[in-house]
């Protein structure tokens, strides 16, 4: 993956990498063949469309879009400090029982 790879280039690549035609995928996401070559062509895409493409190619829209995952850690940290402080309230409940 190139980070200068472009959307439509990015979506064939996905594509092919799945094994998938352009046909298949097109009939996955309820659309004209023509239609999802004209994606891969450059031409513009719509979100509806966007989403049905990643449940079918089993990615994510940040995937599709960005070429990558989001970085994980800040979500990581959030949860850690949540998880601290439920075990910090689940401590001070059973003290008042």
């Amino acid at each position: 993956m190139s980070k200068t790879e472009k959307l439509h280039e990015r979506l064939s690549r996905i594509r092919k990498e799945k094994n998938l035609t352009a046909k298949a995928v097109a009939e996955l996401i309820e659309v004209p063949e023509s239609t999802s070559r004209e994606w891969e062509y450059g031409r513009g895409m719509k979100l509806p469309p966007c989403q049905k493409i990643c449940q079918v190619l089993g990615i994510s829209l940040s995937e599709l879009i960005v070429g990558e995952e989001p970085e994980l850690s800040e979500v990581t940290h959030k949860l850690l400090e949540i998880e601290k402080s439920v075990h910090q309230l689940r401590l001070n409940l059973s003290s008042l029982i």
